[in-house]
């Protein structure tokens, strides 16, 4: 989901591509996989991480369930 510009990420209706479908839910999908583009872009030598809230320890840890 990055722009033309570097370091620029697009989600939701101002973006486009083959068979987008017009519905929030499409709307978050597209900005979680902006979120890692991003972290990509502002720190490629850094793995990132994907947990869950539901079965992640350090996330239970950190909010406290």
């Amino acid at each position: 989901f990055s722009t033309s510009a570097a370091g620029i990420f697009a989600v939701g209706d101002i973006n486009t591509y083959p068979g987008k479908r017009k519905l929030i839910v499409s709307g978050f999908h597209e900005a979680t996989l902006a979120a890692f583009g991003a972290a990509a872009f502002l720190r490629p030598e850094q793995k990132v991480a994907l947990e869950y809230t539901t079965a992640s320890p350090r996330l239970h840890r950190l909010l406290g369930v």
